[in-house]
């Protein structure tokens, strides 16, 4: 019982880096991160037994260096779903500097001889008085400081996190907003019910600690029932209302997303209205994200195809997406795009430094044949008519 948080938190990375690693490689952070916090946990529960003293002695104070990590690492996640790629950049090492706080203050502790802390810490889990020398050395600040430290600078990093995926919404294409509003759902349900918890009984056991460094709970109640055996299975199994994440399967619906599904057809049938045929997949959002986003249409060799190998999306689910749910034909599609973006090169002045040929190829087409052709169809008039009437 002791370590079931731990296999049940394994088995959850391994799923999620399995089934996501090809679709975004930006899961490390989500993974990292859980990883962090299954250490803080870990290290909760070893508090309360009397043995596994070595590993307590590990996780205890040595991670709290990349515990300050944890919000960094939540806030990199969100950014890398909404890029659609792996981000890294030099604001890492601005956002690592609590981190870089923290080690530097518990750089001592670190040179502190081992024996020495796994006899405090032996003591201290069967509940002998027993002070460590010179209690935990540290370097800038006493250490009861540096767990509020890292506890606020997380706290900070989560509301930032939000922001940012609150301001993307506002900002992005009406598919984006639909995916970071079920982001913005997921968030706000699973992190209060990780996190919150965690702190309220952090803050309650550390109030009732009979020590003046406040490491274990000390409350009968926690040590003779077991509460926290089950209080850390909550992380790994509020995966549970998230398979997109945990099984990369961007058309399978989530427990939330079920639950405002059902919502919205009660809300229809009620009302006496029919549900709309075909409802818009995930996959269509993907598509259309990167389409708008990463404009590879403006590349001549364009195909379904290539939207099926960058995205992992099968080949008839692309196909499906033009064709039952946008009801367009993929050529029209891309044509369409491709005019409209001659059409801003031509607002912008490019005609006057570049030919029509030019503007063609810039805009994705192979000939100036093929790019008359769709542009007659989208508007009903060559370029040249085009230009007349509109600049």
């Amino acid at each position: 019982m002791l370590f079931t948080s731990v296999v049940l938190v394994l088995i959850v990375c391994f799923l999620l880096l399995i089934n996501n690693w090809s679709l975004n490689k930006g899961i490390i952070y989500l993974v990292s991160g859980i990883l962090i916090i299954c250490a803080r946990e870990l290290s909760m529960l070893l508090s309360m037994s009397s043995g596994h003293t070595n590993i307590f002695t590990f996780l205890i104070i040595h991670f709290d260096p990349l515990a300050s990590l944890a919000g960094p690492l939540l806030y990199y996640f969100f950014k890398s779903l909404v890029k659609g790629k792996l981000v890294i950049d030099y604001y890492f090492l601005l956002f690592a500097i609590p981190a870089l706080v923290v080690l530097a203050n518990t750089l001592p502790y670190y040179f502190f001889p081992w024996e020495s802390k796994m006899a405090y810490f032996t003591q201290l889990q069967l509940h002998i008085p027993y002070i460590l020398p010179n209690h935990f050395p540290s370097l800038l600040f006493p250490y009861h400081f540096q767990r509020s430290f890292i506890a606020i600078c997380n706290l900070g990093f989560i509301i930032f996190a939000l922001r940012y995926l609150i301001i993307q919404k506002r900002n992005s294409t009406v598919y984006m907003k639909k995916k970071l509003t079920q982001l913005i759902n997921h968030f706000l349900l699973i992190v209060p019910l990780v996190v919150l918890p965690l702190w309220g009984l952090v803050i309650y056991a550390t109030s009732l600690s009979t020590t003046d460094q406040g490491l274990v709970f000390r409350n009968k109640v926690f040590i003779s029932d077991g509460y926290l055996y089950y209080f850390i299975l909550i992380m790994p199994i509020s995966f549970l209302f998230m398979p997109k994440f945990l099984y990369g399967d961007q058309n399978k619906a989530s427990l939330w997303d079920k639950f405002i599904l059902t919502y919205k057809r009660m809300t229809v049938q009620a009302k006496g209205f029919q549900e709309a045929p075909h409802e818009k997949s995930e996959d269509l959002d993907r598509i259309v994200a990167y389409i708008e986003t990463e404009k590879p249409y403006l590349n001549t060799t364009f195909s379904l195809h290539d939207i099926s190998r960058t995205l992992n999306i099968p080949h008839i689910r692309v196909t499906t997406c033009f064709s039952k749910q946008l009801k367009v034909p993929f050529p029209a599609y891309r044509n369409k795009l491709r005019v409209e973006h001659a059409t801003d090169l031509f607002r912008s002045g490019a005609h006057l430094t570049t030919s029509i040929e030019g503007i063609a190829a810039m805009s994705g087409f192979k000939s100036k044949s093929i790019f008359y052709t769709a542009f007659k169809a989208v508007y009903g008039v060559n370029p040249m008519e085009w230009m007349k009437e509109n600049l």
